[in-house]
C-alpha cells in the first residue's frame, strides 16, 4: 500500500500512547478538536521518505462500545461517521495488560482500517511475571509488531519503519457487522447480546494469549502494592490526598506569585514606556489601560495556569492522580459527578481558569459539564482582596463572634458557603439527569513511574498557548469594552465633570489627578450605568459607586478594590486610606455607616455566589464550545448572589437594630 498521510494513534489509557506521540512529534506537535467536536486531540507530524505525514493523538478508550460521549465522537472519527476515516492506525498496545488491550484491538480490527502494532510496558509485564512474543502475536494479529519503550529509547526509526509496513488487522473470530451495531448500541445502551458478543471475544482472546504469551513465577512484591496499600486505604488514601493537594495548591499559590509579580511590573514598564514615547492623550490612554492592560489582565494567569497543569502532570505520569481518582469516586457519584471531578473543583480555591480547563480529564460530557458548572463557586484567590478589604472596613480587627476571631469567621464562612451552594446545585442537577445512565468510570491503576518532565512541562505550555490564544482574546475585547466605557461619557456630562475637576482640584491641589478621575468616572458611561443600577442594587445596600465596582469587577473580582481605590481618591496599595474613608462614609437616609456590617456581609456574599469574572466564562465558553451555559449561569448565579445578598443584609440590619 501506498504510504498513509494520516495516522491515528489509538489505544487504551495509560498505556504509553502519548508518550510515544510526543517522541515522534518533538516540537511539532498543537492541541485542536476532533472536526465538529469538542473533543480535544493533539496533531503533529514526522518526515518520512521526504513526505509529511500527520500524526493524532486520539483519548485513550477501553471499548468501542462506550457510554461516555465525548468517547463516542473519538469512535465516530475512527469509524468514518459523518468524516473521512483515518488512512491508517498506530496501535498501541500494553504488554503488561494483554488481556483487556486486545478487546479494543479486536473491534478496531473490523474497522477494517490498516494498522500496525507498538508493544509498550515490557518491563511492567517482566515485573509481573509475563513474557510477550512478539513474532507470535504478530502472526495472530497479522499486522507489524514491535516492542518500543517511548520513555527510554530515543532512536525512533524502527517505530517509522513500521509505519511503512501497515496492513489490515486479523479478525479475532467472525465478523459481527460492527458498524451498524455501534449505531444500534448509540440508540439504545440496552443493546441485546453485547455482553455475549464481549465474553465471545475474550475467549478468541485467550487463544491468542495462549500463543504469544508465557508466564513465570514472580516472588518480590512489587513497589506499586506497596505504595497501594497506603494511597488507596479507606482512610488513609483521604489524608495523604488532603496533603497532597495541599501541597499542591500551596504550590499554586507560592510559586506562581512572584512570576505574576514579575508580569505585572513588565506590563507596567512597558505601559510606562509607551506613555514616554507617545504623546499624552486619549490614544496613549487606551493603548496604556485599554490593551496592554487588557493583556496583562490575560498574561498574568499564565504563571498559574503553568504550575497548576505541571503538578498535576506530575501526580498524573507518576500514576497517582489515577488513585486519587478511585478513593474519591464514591462520595463524588453521589452528587452526580465521579471521582476525577475532585482535582477541578479544589483547583476552583486557587482559580477557576484552569480548573475549568482540567475538567477535560473527565470522559463523561453530562459529568464534565456538571463539574464546569459549580466549579466558578469554589471562592478562588480573586475574591480574598474583596473579603479583606470589606471585613477590615466594617468588623474591627479586635472583635470576637464566641471564640472566633469576627474577621476570620466571616471569610471562613464565605469560603464555606460556596461550597455548601455547590454541593446543593450539582445534587439538583442530578436530580435533573436522573434518567440519564450514569458515565462509566473504569479505572486501571498503572504502575507507579518517574515522571517525564520534558513531556509535563510541553503540555502544560500547550494548555497555556490554548488559553492565550482562546480566552485571551475574548478577555481583552472586553477589556477594551471596559476602557472606552470608563473614559467616554454623554458630552454634556463630561465637560460638566471636567469644569468641576478644575474647581476642585484648586481646593485640594494635592489630590488634582484623583479628583478628576473620579468625576470622570462618575459622568462616564461607566458612571451613568452604575447610577441606573442603583435602584436596583439599593436594596442590597449597595450605592452608585458600589454599583461601578460591579461592573468594572467583572473584568476580575479583585479589580473592585482598584475601584473603590480610584472613587475614594486613595492609592490602590493604601489600604488604610481605602478603609478609613469608606468607614467615614454615612447613609444620609439613616444616618448610619453606609458601608457598615450589613453592606460588607450582603457584598462578600454576593461575590461568594455571582459568577463576576469574565476570565472564567470565556474560559468555560471555550470548553463548551457555546456560549449557551456561560451566559445562563451568569443570570442564574447572579439570582442566587442577589437573593442571598438581599436576605443576609436585612437579617443583619435587624440584628444590629435588636
Amino acid at each position: 500500500m501506498s504510504l498513509p498521510k494520516r495516522i491515528a494513534f489509538v489505544g487504551n489509557p495509560n498505556c504509553g500512547k502519548s508518550t510515544l506521540f510526543n517522541r515522534l512529534t518533538g516540537l511539532t506537535q498543537k492541541t485542536s478538536n476532533l472536526p465538529g467536536t469538542t473533543v480535544e486531540a493533539s496533531s503533529g507530524h514526522v518526515n518520512l521518505l521526504n513526505q509529511k505525514i500527520e500524526l493524532i493523538d486520539l483519548p485513550g478508550i477501553y471499548s468501542l462500545f462506550t457510554q461516555s460521549e465525548d468517547e463516542r465522537l473519538v469512535v465516530q472519527h475512527l469509524a468514518g461517521f459523518g468524516e473521512e476515516k483515518p488512512e491508517a492506525l498506530l496501535l498501541v498496545i500494553d504488554s503488561s495488560n494483554l488481556r483487556r488491550n486486545l478487546l479494543l484491538y479486536s473491534q478496531v480490527a473490523e474497522l477494517g482500517i490498516p494498522a500496525v502494532c507498538v508493544l509498550t510496558m515490557s518491563d511492567s509485564a517482566k515485573r509481573r511475571g509475563v513474557k510477550v512474543d512478539s513474532e507470535a502475536l504478530e502472526k495472530e494479529l497479522g499486522i507489524p509488531c514491535i516492542f518500543f519503550n517511548p520513555r527510554k529509547e530515543k532512536d525512533i526509526a524502527p517505530v517509522l519503519e513500521l509505519i511503512q509496513k501497515a496492513r489490515t488487522p486479523k479478525l479475532l473470530g467472525e465478523a459481527t457487522n460492527l458498524s451498524n451495531r455501534l449505531q444500534e448500541y448509540w440508540s439504545n445502551t440496552k443493546l441485546p447480546g453485547l455482553s455475549e458478543e464481549t465474553l465471545r471475544r475474550y475467549i478468541n482472546i485467550e487463544k491468542v494469549l495462549g500463543v504469544a504469551t508465557t508466564k513465570f513465577p514472580v516472588g518480590i512484591k512489587s513497589i506499586t502494592i506497596k505504595l497501594d496499600q497506603w494511597f488507596t486505604h479507606k482512610w488513609m488514601g483521604y489524608i495523604l490526598f488532603t496533603l497532597i493537594m495541599m501541597v499542591l495548591f500551596q504550590g499554586v499559590f507560592s510559586l506562581a506569585t512572584k512570576p505574576m509579580e514579575w508580569i505585572e511590573m513588565g506590563f507596567q514598564w512597558l505601559s510606562h514606556t509607551v506613555e514616554t514615547l507617545l504623546p499624552s492623550g486619549m490614544v496613549t490612554n487606551f493603548v496604556t489601560q485599554g490593551i496592554i492592560g487588557g493583556l496583562e489582565g490575560v498574561v498574568v494567569f499564565v504563571p498559574q495556569i503553568f504550575i497548576l497543569f505541571f503538578l498535576i502532570g506530575i501526580l498524573e505520569d507518576s500514576g497517582y492522580m489515577v488513585r486519587a481518582s478511585f478513593i474519591t469516586d464514591r462520595l463524588m457519584r453521589k452528587l452526580g459527578l465521579n471521582g476525577r471531578s475532585i482535582i477541578p473543583l479544589i483547583g476552583g480555591f486557587a482559580c477557576a481558569i484552569p480548573s475549568i480547563m482540567a475538567t477535560r480529564s473527565i470522559k463523561s460530557k453530562r459529568e464534565r459539564l456538571a463539574t464546569m458548572l459549580v466549579v466558578p463557586l469554589m471562592s478562588c484567590s480573586a475574591r480574598l482582596p474583596v473579603y479583606v478589604l470589606l471585613v477590615s472596613v466594617a468588623i474591627p480587627f479586635a472583635e470576637f463572634w464566641g471564640p472566633f476571631h469576627a474577621q476570620t469567621f466571616v471569610i471562613t464562612a464565605a469560603y464555606m458557603s460556596g461550597i455548601v451552594v455547590a454541593i446543593l446545585l450539582a445534587f439538583i442537577f442530578r436530580l435533573f439527569q436522573s434518567k440519564q445512565i450514569q458515565g462509566e468510570f473504569i479505572l486501571e491503576l498503572p504502575a507507579y513511574q518517574r515522571p517525564r518532565l520534558q513531556t509535563v512541562i510541553h503540555q502544560a505550555w500547550l494548555k497555556c498557548l490554548s488559553f492565550l490564544s482562546e480566552a485571551g482574546k475574548v478577555i481583552v475585547i472586553i477589556s477594551m469594552i471596559l476602557w472606552f466605557l470608563s473614559n467616554f461619557g454623554p458630552s454634556k456630562a463630561m465637560k460638566t465633570a471636567e469644569t468641576e475637576g478644575v474647581i476642585l482640584s484648586q481646593l485640594d491641589p494635592s489630590h488634582e489627578s484623583e479628583i478628576k478621575t473620579n468625576l470622570r468616572l462618575e459622568a462616564s458611561y461607566a458612571g451613568h450605568l452604575g447610577k441606573a443600577i442603583e435602584p436596583a442594587i439599593e436594596p442590597l445596600g449597595y450605592d452608585w459607586k458600589t454599583g461601578i465596582a460591579l461592573i468594572t469587577s467583572f473584568a476580575a473580582r479583585e479589580v473592585f478594590v482598584g475601584t473603590m481605590a480610584t472613587l475614594f481618591q486613595s492609592n490602590e496599595e493604601d489600604e488604610t486610606g481605602i478603609r478609613q474613608k469608606m468607614q467615614a462614609q454615612i447613609n444620609p437616609k439613616t444616618g448610619k455607616p453606609l458601608y457598615g456590617l450589613p453592606y460588607a456581609l450582603s457584598l462578600i456574599v454576593f461575590y461568594a455566589f455571582a459568577l463576576q469574572c469574565m476570565s472564567t466564562m470565556a474560559v468555560m465558553k471555550r470548553e463548551i464550545g457555546s456560549w449557551t451555559w456561560p451566559i445562563a449561569l451568569f443570570f442564574i448565579y447572579g439570582l442566587i448572589a442577589y437573593i442571598g445578598a438581599y436576605v443576609v443584609f436585612n437579617i443583619a440590619n435587624q440584628l444590629l437594630v435588636k
